[in-house]
């Protein structure tokens, strides 16, 4: 009978799952909610001038373009979630390099053939161009979401860490 009872409280490490699973759904929710912003930053960018060397050279191949355009984009999130599990002596280093793909990425989209055109290059492949455009849209709101898991996760860390320093500083301090 006793094996059959359960303790209500949590052991560290499940909590520790749950809130990183609470932690991932928020990030999901606050993505669904600025991805259309992040669409619209997108195409102000776009808009600027391009490099036509980069333009041709990417249009003379689109297919390969748009297959690289998802490296790019899965890279980013990879290493925003790598960068949560290295030690703080390489966080300025892991930040440049997501900087780095950023902006790798960024301008390969800009000067990339658009997506929307996959149709007009490619008629007879709807399936394909459709399955393209929804990985892309995919791929920019899994790397926002993991953008924002990123920022909570910092968040809440920096949060903990200045309550312990609070939990520290209250402690009245021995005397000899």
């Amino acid at each position: 009978m006793h094996a059959f009872t359960r303790n209500p409280i949590l052991h560290p490490s499940q909590r520790s799952k749950n809130l990183l699973l609470a932690i991932a759904l928020a990030s999901l929710a606050v993505a669904g909610f600025v991805l259309p912003f992040v669409w619209d930053v997108l195409a102000v960018v776009d808009s600027l001038p391009k490099m036509a060397w980069l333009t041709g050279l990417l249009a003379s191949s689109p297919v390969l373009s748009w297959l690289m355009m998802f490296v790019w984009g899965a890279a980013i999130p990879l290493m925003l979630l790598l960068a949560l599990h290295q030690s703080p002596a390489h966080r300025v280093r892991n930040a440049l390099f997501v900087v780095a793909l950023m902006f790798i990425a960024v301008t390969w989209f800009v000067h990339m053939t658009p997506a929307g055109q996959c149709d007009v290059l490619f008629p007879n492949s709807g399936l394909a161009c459709s399955a393209l455009k929804w990985g892309f849209s995919t791929s920019l709101g899994l790397a926002t979401a993991a953008y924002v898991f990123t920022i909570f996760v910092i968040g809440f860390s920096s949060i903990g860490l200045f309550a312990q320093y609070v939990g520290e500083s209250d402690k009245p301090a021995h005397v000899s």
